[in-house]
């Protein structure tokens, strides 16, 4: 009796690692403020990382500062201190000029650009006469997505000198969030009245209008494989908290994940085509890691920091690291466990129903339905439990 209970608790805590998926070894470091009033859970103006994750650019009273995601250290400080810096967004890699560019845009209606290495003012790129609250570099590089009220303009980088912008006007209210296809040839934008916008970035035109979601819409990622697009819905008393998956090629609604039950600020896809990994995070400071093409919940991480309102993928030595960042300023990096995760018992890499097929078989059961109720639950794992008991 008292074997069986140590067996049975062995695969209860099996499945315990069958829900989270990875081994949850955290680190992490907080924005340093000099001011007088120390950071608090709205102290950040913007936070966004670099699209590699290695970098993280952060506006606050103090100004914007460009820091080392791995170990905090500031990397370059932007001597244009604005106050009011509320989007900003870092290009790849490779741009034009053969360096990155921080842009950063607020209350005044301008959009700033400095050189990420050097911190030295490059360009102000006027034309919105509203707030710009969304920012988004294409991947790519040469063009800047920037907008506002009713608004978006898009920068060609490529020119000689500050281009004219093309101008789209689509949404009733004002840009909540922009994302650019991983070929740089669509941009997807959101607004409060939860719209999405696909267009077409060379034309301008309009390809695909989604009616997505009940309220704002916070988050928007492509996947790297531009296959699907996904969609974070802001939660209030009378809309829903939902994760929504699409087609950009057609504009089909192909499924929701609903266990979010609190705003969704932060969606990111592992960079890997063939992984296919979803990170999502908001209000209930909680990090989910989905399977995005079947719906499947691969892990909940627990954040003792603030909401978290920006999510990367790192690459690292041991497998990958998945870095969010809280509105308190901490930035948690979250260590992903290097090949075969806990609870990959068959070793294909992938945690799912196999797993607890490979195991029934262990015991001379064909399926993982052990006790043929038609649902594969803690009661199947009960009779293993029982049969390595005899």
């Amino acid at each position: 009796m008292a074997r069986t209970f140590r067996l049975f608790t062995l695969l209860f805590t099996y499945t315990l690692f069958l829900s989270s998926g990875f081994a949850q070894n955290t680190g992490q470091w907080r924005v340093p403020y000099s001011g007088e009033t120390p950071l608090g859970a709205t102290s950040l103006n913007a936070i966004t990382f670099s699209p590699d994750g290695s970098q993280i650019a952060v506006a606050n009273a103090n100004g914007v500062v460009l820091y080392d995601t791995y170990s905090g250290n500031a990397v370059t400080l932007f001597p244009l201190l604005v106050d009011d810096v509320n989007a900003l967004t870092i290009s790849p890699i490779g741009e034009k000029d053969g360096g990155q560019i921080v842009a950063g845009a607020g209350a005044d209606a301008v959009v700033r650009l400095w050189d990420a290495r050097t911190g030295e003012h490059r360009a102000e790129l006027i034309g919105h006469t509203d707030p710009v609250v969304a920012l988004a570099f294409s991947p790519d590089g040469n063009t800047l997505a920037s907008g506002s009220f009713r608004e978006i303009r898009l920068w060609d980088l490529t020119l000689e000198q500050v281009p004219r912008a093309t101008v789209l006007h689509g949404h009733r209210d004002m840009v909540t969030t922009l994302a650019f296809s991983p070929d740089s040839k669509t941009l997807a934008s959101t607004s409060f009245y939860g719209t999405i916008l696909l267009w077409d970035v060379q034309t301008g035109q309009l390809r695909h209008s989604l009616s997505a979601h009940t309220d704002s819409i916070q988050a928007l990622v492509f996947s790297p494989d531009n296959e699907i697009l996904v969609s974070g819905g802001y939660w209030s008393p009378d809309a829903e908290s939902t994760i929504r998956v699409w087609n950009p090629h057609t504009g089909q609604l192909l499924s929701t994940f609903e266990d979010h039950t609190t705003p969704v600020f932060a969606l990111t896809f592992s960079p890997d085509v063939r992984s296919k990994t979803l990170a999502s995070a908001g209000w209930d400071d909680t990090i989910r890691v989905w399977a995005p093409y079947n719906g499947q919940l691969q892990a909940t991480f627990e954040s003792n920091a603030a909401p978290i309102v920006a999510l990367a993928f790192l690459p690292d030595a041991n497998g990958g690291m998945l870095a969010s960042a809280s509105l308190d300023g901490t930035i948690q990096l979250q260590s992903l466990m290097h090949g075969q995760r806990p609870a990959d018992v068959n070793g294909d890499g992938i945690v799912n129903i196999l797993d607890l097929t490979f195991l029934a078989s262990r015991f001379g059961e064909r399926s993982p339905d052990v006790n043929g109720d038609g649902i594969v639950n803690i009661l199947d794992l009960v009779l293993v439990a029982q049969y390595i008991g005899q």
